[in-house]
């Protein structure tokens, strides 16, 4: 079995490794020149079943007017209005009901949970590789904010074990906030959930990918999926064209573009996020990852190396002036909770979620017999990364996946409707 794998982010590199590991011919194609060069990059380093509750919440159309008026709260949409913009967010806005907030978020957190136990449990990539963790997140309240009302209900079906913590509790998980001059009043506490550095883990898994015998062209721009009949016979890059049984589509935004020439019209946006990773080693560092939910700030240290701040989210691609006050805010608010990091320049890295609307990927099967997809992740890449790799293996291999893949179909969507 011939494998070409078409992107080297988290999604893609773990899955030529899945694949590899079964024994298949794997080739990975990405135009970058080196792996996790994306949205992988320097993401939060949550693997955080615990909160990957969908965005497309019940309220999310008043949120989105306040954001057109410069009144968001971490949120904001950036012009110009295209109309793969307009069809994203009409799309988006109907996914804000509540039986569809909780069915998407059910199908996020059973993939998720599923994709975090691989991780941690199998143990493929040493922790030690990519400064990984299991030892908890932290979601965060202040004194007017309170867990969504299904949000423990959630928790709960799905068997995932949680701690509700009052403010005495949460700084004995967590005794860097009692210094902290950003107060919290109370935290959801799942133990199960776990940290590290994507970009770190996705070498490490190239590393052993390629070891194993698969071969990785960086610098290749993907032109075109060769179609033949109803099946793809190879993929065409600006260097060559590499045949292949079967093909996975695990490019992340240029997924989009690269399958619309083949009739597919996947609803894939560009959400802007943020990070700032201060290096070195410090007397004191956070115990677990966290995440402030009413500022919509997360937080995690990777070994004795790195503790990372990431934060917002601006639908489309930002001016320069929105980067430098998004970045402003970012350090203000560090500041706030690790004051040790108080005059420590930062990395600073600004990337963009491949989001869909109901922030579910698109996983499985596709309109061509031997065409995969593993792509559309949003925010949740890193947490999903294992389990997708280990379904779409499956799905190559001639078995069943673990869980149910109905929400996670290619053809969900019309053009401005659910299907």
């Amino acid at each position: 079995m011939h494998v070409v794998v078409v992107g080297a982010g988290i999604a893609g590199v773990v899955t030529a490794l899945t694949l590899a590991r079964e024994g298949a011919t794997v080739e990975i194609i990405d135009a970058a020149p080196t792996a996790a060069a994306g949205a992988s990059f320097a993401n939060a380093g949550l693997v955080s079943p615990g909160h990957c509750f969908s965005w497309a919440e019940p309220g999310v159309a008043g949120a989105a007017l306040k954001s057109l008026l410069g009144l968001g709260d971490g949120i904001s949409i950036c012009p110009p209005w295209t109309p793969s913009l307009l069809r994203w967010a009409g799309l988006f806005m109907r996914e804000g009901t509540r039986d569809r907030w909780i069915a998407n978020s059910k199908a996020a957190l059973n993939l998720a949970a599923y994709s975090r136990d691989l991780q941690f449990g199998a143990g493929v990539v040493p922790l030690e590789a990519y400064g990984g963790r299991q030892a908890g997140i932290l979601y965060l309240y202040g004194e007017n904010d309170r867990p969504g009302p299904y949000d423990e209900e959630l928790l709960r079906t799905a068997g995932e074990p949680f701690e509700s913590l009052d403010h005495n509790e949460l700084l004995t998980r967590e005794p860097l906030l009692s210094k902290a001059t950003v107060k919290f009043a109370r935290a959801v506490f799942c133990p199960n959930d776990g940290t590290g550095d994507a970009a770190r883990y996705t070498a490490a898994a190239l590393e052993q990918a390629i070891h194993l015998g698969a071969k990785v062209h960086f610098g290749e721009k993907v032109r075109k999926l060769d179609v033949k009949g109803s099946s793809i016979a190879g993929v065409e890059t600006d260097r060559g064209h590499y045949k292949a049984d079967a093909v996975v589509m695990a490019a992340g935004l240029s997924s989009r573009h690269l399958l619309a020439s083949l009739g597919y019209a996947l609803p894939i946006f560009p959400v802007t996020g943020y990070s700032i990773s201060y290096r070195g080693a410090r007397s004191s560092r956070p115990r677990v990852g966290a995440v402030s939910i009413p500022h919509k700030v997360a937080w995690a240290s990777f070994g004795e190396e790195t503790v990372r701040f990431t934060g917002f989210a601006d639908i489309g691609i930002p001016g320069s002036t929105k980067v430098e006050t998004r970045f402003q805010a970012l350090e203000a608010f560090a500041h706030g909770v690790y004051d040790e990091i108080r005059g420590v320049t930062p990395d600073r890295w600004v990337g963009q979620r491949p989001m869909t609307p109901d922030n579910l990927p698109f996983l499985g099967a596709s309109r061509h017999s031997n065409l995969w997809l593993n792509c559309g992740h949003g925010a949740m890449g890193w947490t999903m990364a294992c389990g997708s790799a280990r379904i779409v293996s499956d799905l190559i291999l001639g078995r069943e996946a673990a869980i149910d893949l109905e929400p996670y179909g290619w053809a969900r969507y019309g053009l401005l409707w659910r299907s």
